[in-house]
């Protein structure tokens, strides 16, 4: 994904006052991506409604294959993303590509005490080394 595209999908983000971040991960933002790979978005969302999150989730995918022109696109919405690994690679080896206002330092701590919760459970309970 080129600076033009990033730009282009800045300013849909903009047009949608509950996306508050969006990161780009995975293997095309790692520059390690294979022709089937995918364009993965992780959004933070400032709302509370899991039915209106869904629908600006859909909206969202909707834009960003529109401008990437490409269907091979997934969004995740990191508020109910129920896996700390996936949150904790998505804002330690993601690119954060926008921000509304200062989310970042109120949402990466809480996803940072969270994954690190969770390994010490894993480690607790011998789940993990």
């Amino acid at each position: 994904m080129d600076e033009k595209q990033i730009k282009r999908l800045n300013e849909i983000f903009k047009d949608f006052p509950k996306v508050k971040l969006v990161y780009f991960f995975g293997s095309r933002a790692e520059n390690n991506a294979s022709p089937l790979s995918d364009y993965d978005f992780a959004i933070y969302l400032d709302e509370k409604d899991k039915k209106k999150m869904f629908e600006i989730k859909i909206k969202v995918q909707n834009k960003i294959v529109d401008i990437l022109k490409t269907d091979k696109v997934d969004v995740v919405i990191l508020n109910t993303t129920q896996s700390p690994d996936l949150k904790y690679d998505v804002i330690k080896n993601g690119q954060l590509i926008f921000e509304k206002e200062p989310f970042k330092l109120t949402v990466e701590p809480k996803i940072l005490n969270e994954y690190f919760d969770f390994n010490l459970m894993l480690l607790k309970h011998g789940l993990t080394k």
